[in-house]
């Protein structure tokens, strides 16, 4: 009786509060408080709109998604979720999944190179893009060039969330060089959500066999990398209870899946291949993965699984023990929920539902206990 109210918070704990302040006489939450702005950014955190009109941006335009491409680093990191708001309030901004360096909650999502030989483009370097806007019809290359070398980013999405990256080089050199292509997700401080001991949030990694949950926003930066070596079939990234950002490397492809610690409070997730590729004098190498920016939609998820060929993408959505029931009652629910437009009365409909399905063996006790009686 004493001992539940402590351990309920210690497996389900609540959202603190915001921290706020008086300015003006009003009363205005306080962004990271406590938080070092320099562990994000050299400058304080700043307006979005601010930072978005300092560098040079390719806009992105789905049916689910709109944000932009920064320039300056070949990063995406911006992007509004236009289906999904934050609140039920009819003017509610939509959900923001990332957000750009030196902004309130940063999210980026990157990809680079590294190799023997190889003078890769650095962290601020300014893209030439190949377009002004990535549509599910216009993909859009990004490239740089350091003189022996020329980089190209090539970016495709389809209408829901789902972004293509074919990363190629091509030596222009006289001397063959080694390539390795990887992609990275920067997430400065924990989310929203709290992990819990019945559903995760936090780091998430895949690879044959399993799908691992047992890493969390503490286990990265106080006990440093977590590194899981993958024979094909992989993917990692970082799962809210709604939303998931995820790289996805070759299914193919042996590579070795990293979090590790980004100063201060900042996480990094990145895979890299297990060996490099050998590139020679005006030959050009081609890498292809992609990244997930977007909504646990269940049967999304499973369709990028089934039909798109990540293998163990539905497991995004952490299940339990239960899935082989769970699954089809939630199917079961959001069907009913489609033709009643009701969530009440989808949970009153499932209990007479379950009741029927077991009434031939509630009979059968029924009598027993009858017979039992009469005896």
């Amino acid at each position: 009786l004493f001992g539940w109210p402590m351990a309920t918070q210690w497996l389900f704990p609540t959202a603190n509060p915001p921290v706020t302040e008086i300015k003006g006489g009003k009363t205005e939450v306080v962004a990271n408080p406590g938080a070092d702005p320099a562990a994000d950014s050299p400058a304080a955190i700043r307006d979005r709109k601010i930072v978005l009109a300092e560098t040079p941006r390719v806009q992105i335009d789905t049916p689910t998604v709109r944000g932009s491409i920064n320039l300056k680093g070949a990063r995406i990191d911006d992007l509004v979720l236009v289906k999904h708001k934050e609140t039920i309030a009819k003017d509610s901004a939509p959900i923001r999944h990332p957000s750009p360096s030196g902004t309130q909650d940063a999210y980026s999502a990157g990809f680079g190179w590294s190799g023997t030989g190889l003078t890769a483009p650095a962290a601020d370097a300014v893209w030439t893009a190949s377009g002004s806007k990535l549509t599910p019809t216009t993909p859009v290359k990004l490239t740089t060039s350091n003189g022996t070398q020329r980089f190209i980013i090539e970016l495709s999405v389809d209408e829901n969330y789902m972004f293509t990256v074919r990363q190629r080089v091509a030596n222009l050199g006289e001397k063959p060089i080694s390539v390795a292509g990887y992609g990275y997700l920067y997430r400065y401080g924990p989310g929203k959500d709290h992990d819990t001991w019945t559903i995760h949030a936090g780091p998430v990694a895949a690879y044959p066999g399993k799908v691992n949950y047992d890493v969390n926003y503490d286990t990265v930066t106080k006990d440093g990398e977590q590194k899981f070596d993958a024979a094909g079939g992989s993917w990692i990234g970082y799962t809210d209870i709604y939303w998931l950002t995820a790289l996805v490397p070759d299914q193919g492809m042996n590579v070795a899946l990293k979090f590790r610690p980004a100063g201060g409070t900042a996480t990094q997730a990145q895979f890299e291949p297990a060996a490099a590729r050998q590139v020679g004098p005006g030959q050009m190498v081609t890498q292809t993965s992609r990244f997930f920016a977007g909504a646990k939609d269940i049967n999304l998820l499973d369709h990028y699984e089934e039909q798109g060929g990540i293998r163990q993408f539905g497991k995004a959505i952490d299940w339990g023990w239960f899935e082989v029931f769970e699954k089809p009652i939630f199917h079961y629910l959001h069907w009913l929920f489609r033709m009643i437009g009701n969530f009440g009365v989808p949970n009153i409909a499932l209990t007479l539902t379950v009741r029927l399905l077991l009434f031939p063996i509630a009979q059968k006790q029924f009598a027993s206990m009858a017979s039992m009686r009469a005896l």
